[in-house]
Order: C-alpha cells, then structure tokens, then sequence
C-alpha cells in the first residue's frame, strides 16, 4: 500500500507540472514580452530535466538505459520544433512547413522507443534488445520518409495548388490515418507488454496504476481528436505534444517506482535487514551500517575490548576490520538465568539432586552456546574476504566524488552482503541437518541473483526441484558460485541458473555470459569431498557449468 501511495504522488507531481503548462498556453499569462513564449522555454526546461533525470536514475546497463534516454531526448525535439515553426520560421511558410515534417521524426520515435523499453523491462532479465524487433525501426524509418518528402507526393498532407494557405487549409491523405494508426498501435501494445509480460511479483499485483496514466493520456488525446479539448481564450488548455509527452513519462515514472525498471535506489536496506544485532562503523565509531537489531553504542563502548558486557545480559563483540570495526552482541540472558539458579542450588546444599540438575542442565546451554560460537566464528572466517570487501568498498564510496561509481560500490557491497546472509543460513542449517530442501539452495542463489540485478547484470533463476539434498553438497556449491560471480564481476553480462531434479540427483545449471575465470582447483577438490561433480563447457564468450548434488533424506 505504501508502495502504490509512493507512485500516485509521483504521479500527481507530473500532472501538476503539466497543469502549471496552462497558464502560458491558453494566454492566461499574456503571450507578450517579456511572457512570449514561457510555454516553449517552461516545456524545454522540463524536457532537460527528464534528460538528465533518466541519465541518473536509470541503470547504465544495455540497451534499456539507451532507450529511455533516447526516449527523452526525443521529447526535448517534438518541444523544440515546435517552438521553432511558432517563433523562428512562423513567416517562413517553406521552412515552417518542413519544421511541422520534421514533428514526426520524434512523433514516430516515440511510441517505437517506448514499445522498446516494454520489451526490454517485460522479459526475465533481458536488458538487449533481440534483433527480430529490427523490422518495426526499418518501417518507422520510411514512414518518416514519406512525411519528410510529403511535398513531392502529397499523400500526407494534401494542400492547394502553391501551398496556399498550407498552414490552415489542408486535408489528410491515406498516409496519414496509416502512420497514425501505427503510432497509437505501438503505444497500445506497449502498455499491453507492460502488464502482462510482467515477471517481479511484487511489481505485477500493483501494475494496474499504470491503467490510470494511460486512461488519462487516452481521454487528452481522444479530446484532441474530436476537437472537444477544453479552451480558455479561445486557445486549447493542452495540445498533442504535452499530451504524448507528459503521459509516457508519466507511465515510465511509475514503472521505475514499482521496480519495473531497475534504478539506483535502496541499496542501504539489504545490511539494515539482518536479524543479527550488528553494525559496522568507521574507525572513529561512526555507523556505516546498522542491522534492525543492533543497540547504538556509546564512544565509551566502541573503546571497550572485546567479550566485554555492556549491560546486565548482553555481551560486546567488536572485531578490527579494514577502515573500521564490526561489532555484535551476544544476548546472555538465558546463560545468567542458569547461573543464577545454579548459585542458589549450592547455597542450599539440602537440595543435591536440584543442584545437579541444574549443573547437567547448564552444561547443556554452555555447549550449545559454545557450539554456535563456533559457527558464527566459522562463518566469520569463511567470510572474511566478502567482509573487507565491503569495508573498503564503502571507504572507496566516501571518498569517491563520482555519483555513477558511488552507485557501483553500493552494487557491490549489496551483493556481497546478500551472499554472507544466505551462506550463513546455510551454514546454519547444515549444523542443524544433514539434509536441507533444494528450495533453501534455490532463495540463497536467487537472492544473489536479485542484487546482481540491481548491481547492472541480468540475472535469472528457474529452480524446478523440490527435494532434500545434502546441506553440505548445497554449500559447497553456493560458494562455488559466488567465487565465480566475484571474480567475474567487472566482466559479466549475464547470469543465469537452472536448478532441476533428476531421478537420482539434483542438476545445478550455471550459466555465465562474458565469463572469462572458471572454476578454480581448490573449488573442484572441495566440490568432489561433498560428492559434487562439476562439468564445465565454454560456447564463444559463455561459460557453462553443470554442478550435480546427491540427493538427501528427508529434509527439516
């Protein structure tokens, strides 16, 4: 809900920067110096700022960032000659004449680049556009052609004979309702693509607000059309271009906002999501990054050394890392109640057979405490290097003064963290059982996937098994794959997985566009002591890796 209320108030700013346009263009400010032409600078000064908004918001990444770029410029263009025809040329009726031609190379661009944007941001992942959508720029190419060269055949646009009053006595010929036609088709298919060839979950149950742009724009040009638009002086309250324009920025607006479109937000709630009470800081104390459930430390605190308390039940752990620290607590509660009931048992010696129960039963909790010790040190120490990752990424994003590299670092850091949550859960669970079900390796991976995504590289996931597998044949393999994605990184261009179920096994399928590292030795030698075969197969620049798991018993 809150989502949806975040898209209709970036909606209901677009409207009222298209309803301020009013004023100028129905001369409720006078069309005189030094107001002449307010309308044309105050649509030009809106159509940079989509330039440069796209620019920076959208990911850098293929052929969408292109398009939707592109898409602005050619508002910048409708706007801008425009403004020409009306101003520079209006008494030039040759050159306004070829100016009002020249209206539909964006008129025709437009719905072409928004149809493209709808194929690149509908499909799992795909971020290039396939070849076969070649045709459609071809036959926009020649319908801008005809319009260019109208004055030889005249079956746009048909005028008297000398162009006579061109500019307001004409008639439309066959080619006009056909280019026509072809803009608005493009346009309806788009939003089509848009809705139902949606694949994020959470982005599809709110499509529907995109309807509501679209309906407004089909009402605005539908006026247009019937020549019922509504006019104060005698002047249309709105015309076709602020029309087309503001309603496909409008609708890619809110494409951006429900994540259709990949844009360079978010990335600091990945760390704030653990459910360890963690933070990272700087080396002066200052949090970098803070989990839900981590308590702000004092400066007193942060100079504590480490397994300190910091109160009643709760321990300090604080570890020196590249640039700063990491702390994390330890909650002792449950480990104090037992001390304390031990302490009263002895005080009554009358009471042996309590007290040793309570003596066996502490023993019980101190190594349960001191076996997840163990683990969250071993996880530590499996993660290090994800861990200094992230530490000198985020010195190098303070330092940087790049607003594009910033955004990179933070791509990083997200992917990193991603993977030390899901292969300390797996970790976790192999501690727990022998055997986990395929699913947990299938989130893990997908996790990964998701800020892969976010980070500019396409990643998907088709995971169709649903049985147990050896937890540690699952970690082994994660791992694997993340040393992979990690020392391919600068390279990559795609990724995808396909996680199967075979009669005796389960099929782990990696592939890797632009890949150029394989697996390392170390990698296939910890595989196989798990009992999991890698083959590997290289197809020009794709690396293609098929890791098998034994299959497990019955899963926790």
């Amino acid at each position: 809900m809150r989502e949806v209320k975040k898209v209709f108030q970036h909606m209901a700013f677009y409207y009222l920067l298209m309803a301020i346009n009013i004023l100028p263009n129905a001369e409720v400010i006078p069309d005189s110096f030094p107001t002449r032409n307010v309308s044309a600078i105050y649509l030009l000064t809106l159509c940079v700022c989509l330039v440069l908004y796209y620019s920076h918001r959208v990911l850098r990444v293929g052929a969408l960032s292109v398009m939707m770029r592109a898409l602005s410029w050619m508002a910048l263009l409708l706007i801008l000659l425009r403004g020409i025809k009306y101003s520079a040329f209006a008494e030039v009726g040759v050159l306004a004449r070829h100016t009002w031609y020249f209206y539909y190379v964006p008129m025709l661009l437009l719905p072409l680049l928004f149809f493209y944007i709808s194929l690149l941001v509908s499909p799992k992942g795909a971020f290039k556009l396939k070849k076969r959508w070649l045709w459609m720029l071809a036959l926009t190419l020649v319908f801008i052609g005809l319009v260019l060269t109208n004055d030889r055949h005249q079956l746009v646009f048909a005028f008297k004979p000398g162009f006579a009053d061109w500019d307001s006595d004409y008639s439309y010929g066959l080619l006009f309702y056909i280019i026509s036609a072809w803009q608005y088709l493009l346009y309806l298919a788009a939003v089509i693509m848009l809705l139902i060839q949606c694949r994020i979950s959470s982005a599809k149950k709110n499509a529907w607000v995109i309807l509501i742009p679209v309906s407004v724009g089909t009402v605005m040009i539908s006026l247009l059309l019937t020549k019922k638009t509504p006019t104060h002086n005698g002047v249309n309250i709105f015309e076709f271009p602020e029309a087309l324009i503001f309603t496909v920025a409008t609708v890619l607006e809110c494409c951006m906002q429900l994540g259709l479109i990949p844009t360079n937000a978010d990335y600091g709630k990945l760390f704030r999501e653990f459910s360890l009470a963690a933070q990272i800081t700087d080396k002066s104390g200052k949090p970098v990054y803070s989990s839900y459930a981590a308590v702000p430390l004092s400066p007193e605190q942060i100079a504590l050394s480490d397994g300190t308390r910091i109160s009643e039940h709760a321990v300090l752990h604080k570890m020196a890392i590249p640039g700063g620290f990491g702390f994390w607590q330890d909650d002792l509660t449950e480990l104090d109640r037992l001390n304390d009931e031990l302490l009263e048992a002895k005080e009554n010696l009358a009471q042996e057979v309590e007290l040793t129960r309570l003596s066996n039963q502490l023993k019980e909790k101190q190594m349960t405490i001191e076996q997840r010790t163990r683990v969250y040190d071993a996880i530590a120490a499996r993660t290090r290097n994800q861990s200094q990752a992230i530490s000198l990424l985020a010195v190098a994003a303070r330092q940087s003064t790049d607003v594009s590299q910033k955004e990179k670092y933070r791509g990083q850091i997200t992917l990193l963290a991603a993977y030390i949550k899901r292969f300390a859960n797996l970790m976790l669970l192999s501690e727990e059982t022998e055997s986990i079900a395929a699913g947990e390796l299938g989130l893990s991976v997908s996790e990964v996937l998701r800020y892969l995504n976010y980070y500019g590289v396409p990643s998907e996931l088709f995971n169709s098994a649903d049985c147990p597998i050896i937890a540690t044949a699952a970690l082994a393999v994660f791992e694997a794959f993340e040393r992979l994605v990690e020392k391919n990184l600068s390279d990559l261009r795609g990724v995808f997985v396909n996680l199967s179920e075979q009669p005796a096994c389960v099929v782990f399928k990696l592939t890797m566009e632009h890949a150029a590292l394989s697996l390392a030795e170390e990698v296939r030698e910890n595989l196989a002591g798990v009992g999991v075969s890698a083959e590997e197969a290289r197809e020009d620049d794709v690396l293609y890796i098929s890791f098998t798991l034994p299959k497990g018993g019955a899963a926790l």
